[in-house]
């Protein structure tokens, strides 16, 4: 942000990078947990943004800002700063397949670095090696190249504070935690966050997911690497199947605040909380799903969790 931080419920976050770096297909998997609608924000006849926005909590407003990576679009960008006034964080995202291109995107890395740097931001540049697939997650030759790309961005920039993370289009949830990282720190969830993935680390849960009565997802772990399509078919669907079940028994004016569903060898567990927050009653949900044994184990590491939701989201 900048030194005169503005006082709102709106944020901005530019994401960025060379064309084909992956900015749209990470919209897209981000599109599966947050619900967010896109639109074209025209701010010159000769340009466009991508703008997609999406409420969080009641409260908040996400603006997410598509910088096209064009070349003929970056030219615009450098030479226009007011693009960039008013990030609260910016993500920068380097294609690791396509190592052609490695000097070019770095070079265009460094020219927002500057815009930023006479903006006074002071946040952290988020930096995502993206397409970083599954099945490079144990390769040498990607890893160096990211050891490479990573000591070199910070050497040539010791003054700004950088985050980096392998994402990928066929990982959901390593894009879930890049982008998490500004949504902890800008509205306070870094305890949430923590919680959750103690509860996959510890209990061995297969997922631990907090979302909203409108099936917002504010924070997730996974045990395993999951695509899109069996985010869909396995989170998605649960949590619809949630809410369902809870605004039917809310029409029928019955009081239960949890649910236990069994598929094979795991038991799906959903608890309900209420949290008041500036005189407004928030509904939150925790899904998890883990090994019948360890249930009760759970049901009591969510009441601890009820009031880190409490000091969170007042």
């Amino acid at each position: 942000m900048t030194e005169n931080p503005r006082i709102s419920n709106e944020f901005k976050i530019v994401i960025a990078g060379l064309d084909n770096a992956g900015k749209t297909s990470a919209l897209i998997a981000l599109r599966q947990k947050y619900n967010f609608y896109e639109r074209v924000k025209n701010l010159k006849p000769t340009i466009k943004i991508d703008y997609s926005s999406f409420k969080f909590l009641k409260t908040f407003r996400i603006n997410l800002w598509d910088m096209g990576g064009q070349k003929k679009f970056r030219k615009i960008y450098i030479n226009n700063p007011i693009y960039f006034e008013d990030t609260d964080y910016i993500y920068y995202l380097i294609d690791m397949q396509d190592e052609i291109k490695f000097e070019e995107t770095i070079e265009y890395l460094h020219e927002l670095l500057e815009i930023y740097r006479t903006l006074s931001y002071s946040n952290e540049v988020i930096i995502c090696f993206n397409k970083f697939d599954p099945q490079f997650k144990s390769s040498v030759e990607f890893l160096d190249r990211a050891n490479m790309i990573k000591n070199l961005i910070i050497s040539q920039n010791k003054d700004i504070k950088f985050e980096f993370y392998n994402t990928s289009y066929y990982d959901i949830s390593s894009i879930s935690q890049a982008f998490s990282h500004s949504l902890n720190s800008l509205l306070n969830l870094d305890d949430v966050d923590d919680g959750l993935n103690k509860l996959v680390k510890n209990f061995n849960c297969r997922y631990a997911i907090l979302y909203t009565d409108s099936g917002i997802i504010i924070s997730d772990h996974y045990i395993d690497t999951m695509d899109i399509r069996e985010f869909e078919e396995k989170i998605s669907r649960k949590i619809s199947e949630n809410l369902e079940f809870f605004q039917r028994l809310k029409d029928e004016n019955v009081n239960i605040d949890d649910r236990l569903a069994f598929s094979n060898d795991k038991a799906d567990y959903v608890k309900k909380f209420s949290i008041l927050s500036e005189n407004k009653d928030n509904t939150f949900y925790i899904g998890v799903s883990t090994t019948l044994s360890k249930i009760n184990e759970i049901k009591t590491e969510l009441e601890k969790l009820r009031n880190v939701l409490q000091m969170s989201f007042t």
